[in-house]
């Protein structure tokens, strides 16, 4: 009898063949997250067999990690020569995300434009490295036509901003442009003034940074009507020419359509000057603040303003973010603080709010050992209880939950535990 088991165990196991369908190899890299610990893994895993290679490649070129060794290794393999069409690579075209942030001495210019050039058909995301960017880079650049991020955020290298209207010229599906914070090159004599401005017509996000001011500034205040109508996004940081003065018009330029505002690293911006950002942009759902720029007066509230009688009046912010700078002492007396943000709450005034994220740094932790902090937190939740209990808002056209669900089992369920209020404190910004 165990003869007979034995060989209907070799029988069986003579069934099995060395070979997965693609469906389940591709399921299984689904679980797979995108990481820099992941890529080794993927490595191995194209090593396996050919059809494990023509699987996996895609993916292990899509969106590489590329940091010292591992930079060289891409470049050789993306750019085997220096002359396209003497040697040319295939894998090139399988590269989605072009990000060399980490990359600080070991790039040359040159092999930061050749890379472009190499990837143009497939690249979508590309972030500059800091001292390997520069002008022999525009022109590799303007024939990404894939692209939809571009973050010029860490370029040392002051740029011009000419060369860079014209590469956007091109760059018809970007989505996200984050400017340098390096000091920038207008222009001099007549074409300076003259100049129009290009946005993409698909922008949805931009960040500005560096010298936006003076004659940029101007041609941006000017011309209102080149911002495309899809620009939902802005975010202003590290501009030491540009004060209140300059980014209210600028903001209420784009008020109708401003849905997502950050403003931070602004040192010349004095303090309490941004207290009625709210009544600028009646659209803001998402604000990052600087408390550095507001005071006790934030929010412009009526007195007269109640949870009874005014709720239906409430500011449509659903996610405040507060950070600090670090550039200027501000009178306690008038700071704005953790009672200030409870009272905003209480009043319904933000009766949409659902996320409050405050930077450790502003020390509102420490008011009270923590107490009005948890006070606050607690707060935002029964506003959220109230606004599931009467549907209003962001709960009045929910759709596939039961009638009588109460919340606390809407928050148990997957949806409701996405889009649960949260009230956290952030370290280490």
């Amino acid at each position: 009898m165990d003869t007979d088991l034995d060989m209907d165990v070799e029988g069986r196991e003579t069934q099995f063949a060395n070979y997965l369908p693609d469906e389940l190899l591709l399921q299984v890299l689904d679980w797979l997250p995108m990481s820099e610990e992941n890529q080794k893994v993927l490595a191995n895993f194209v090593l396996v067999s050919r059809q494990w290679y023509s699987v996996g490649i895609g993916r292990l070129y899509a969106h590489p990690f590329l940091v010292g060794r591992r930079y060289t290794d891409f470049v050789r393999t993306i750019c085997p020569s220096v002359i396209p069409r003497i040697k040319r690579s295939e894998l090139a075209g399988l590269v989605k995300s072009l990000d060399l942030s980490r990359i600080v001495h070991q790039g040359a210019k040159s092999t930061t434009a050749r890379l472009l050039g190499r990837t143009k058909n497939g690249l979508e995301l590309f972030v500059a490295p800091q001292a390997s960017f520069a002008i022999n880079c525009w022109a590799a650049l303007s024939k990404c036509s894939q692209l939809r991020v571009l973050d010029l955020g860490l370029v040392s290298e002051a740029i011009s901003y000419q060369s860079l209207n014209q590469t956007l010229r091109q760059l018809t599906h970007l989505e996200q442009l984050y400017m340098p914070r390096c000091s920038t090159e207008f222009g001099l004599g007549p074409e300076a003034l003259t100049m129009r401005l290009h946005w993409p017509p698909h922008l949805q996000h931009l960040t500005m940074s560096g010298s936006v001011n003076g004659k940029f500034l101007w041609q941006m205040l000017r011309q209102p009507e080149t911002f495309p109508s899809t620009l939902c996004s802005v975010s202003l940081l590290h501009c030491p020419g540009l004060d209140q003065n300059g980014i209210r018009p600028l903001l209420q330029n784009l008020a109708d359509r401003l849905t997502t505002v950050e403003l931070r690293d602004l040192p010349a911006v004095k303090h309490g000057k941004f207290n009625n950002v709210l009544a600028w942009l009646p659209a803001l759902r998402q604000l990052t603040i600087a408390v550095d720029y507001i005071d006790e007066a934030f929010g412009r509230r009526p007195k007269e303003f109640t949870a009874d009688s005014h709720w239906q009046f409430a500011q449509p912010l659903q996610e405040l973010r507060l950070v600090t700078s670090g550039q200027q002492e501000m009178d306690p007396r008038n700071a704005f603080t953790l009672v200030d943000m409870w009272d905003l709450i209480d009043t319904r005034y933000l009766g949409r709010l659902r996320r409050l994220y405050v930077a450790a740094s502003t020390g509102w932790e420490r008011v009270d050992d923590g107490d009005l902090w948890e006070t606050v937190r607690i707060h935002l939740f029964a506003l959220d209880q109230e606004n599931w209990e009467k549907r209003r808002w962001h709960y009045e056209n929910l759709r596939g939950v039961p009638e009588g669900m109460a919340y606390n089992t809407w928050l148990d369920t997957s949806e409701g535990w996405r889009n649960r209020p949260r009230a956290q404190l952030l370290r280490n910004i």
